[in-house]
């Protein structure tokens, strides 16, 4: 009696169970939901270098724009011009995660020197790819083989941003990506507006 039962029942739960639908739709969750997390992480996290890149590049700019079109500069000046663009970059924060170089330098027959070069924030983490101050500047990093004539000065401004990833850091898995931990780094070149520009006591 027993056996015949299970002949009957058994059959008739597995042919309902092959045509049951219920469950499906948590199913069908369960597999995109891990791929559309993904895709928002990784859109929000693409949206945050965007604008990592936008503000280090609208910053380097301002910084040569507001040195060069000065006849004069005492350090207070110069202070006020960093102070001046740490602002265009927040809600980013240059004094913890970055750093502002504002390089004077003179052209000469015997090379490019840095006359002066200035810091816009105490961190000691980033050093300037140009070279240091009273060095001969290093221009390969201008792009389009950029040159400084006999006795011409020009003023080269540069922000270097550490970009650490806020929800997707993969500086463990994936090196040199856009999720992991990197440098942002802009360069821009001025010309002084009244050809030379006189630092009256250096550097803030």
């Amino acid at each position: 009696m027993l056996i015949n039962l299970r002949k009957i029942i058994i059959p008739s739960f597995i042919r309902n169970l092959k045509k049951s639908t219920k469950g499906t739709i948590l199913i069908e969750f369960a597999y995109i939901f891990p791929v559309v997390l993904i895709l928002l992480l990784g859109g929000f996290e693409t949206f945050r270098l965007l604008m990592a890149h936008r503000k280090t590049n609208t910053t380097v700019m301002a910084v040569g724009n507001l040195v060069s079109q000065n006849k004069q500069l005492d350090s207070a000046a110069v202070q006020n011009i960093f102070d001046a663009v740490e602002n265009i970059m927040k809600p980013l924060q240059l004094s913890a995660d970055g750093q502002i170089f504002m390089s004077y330098i003179t052209g000469t027959a015997g090379g490019n020197t840095i006359d002066l070069q200035c810091k816009g924030t105490t961190n000691i983490s980033h050093a300037s790819k140009i070279g240091a101050e009273g060095e001969e500047a290093d221009l390969s990093r201008i792009p389009g083989n950029f040159t400084i004539a006999d006795t011409e000065t020009v003023v080269i401004s540069e922000v270097v941003y550490r970009y650490e990833p806020m929800v997707m850091n993969l500086s463990g898995l994936l090196h040199n990506t856009i999720f992991a931990a990197h440098d942002i780094y802009h360069v821009a070149v001025q010309k002084p507006r009244y050809a030379t520009i006189d630092f009256e006591n250096g550097c803030p």
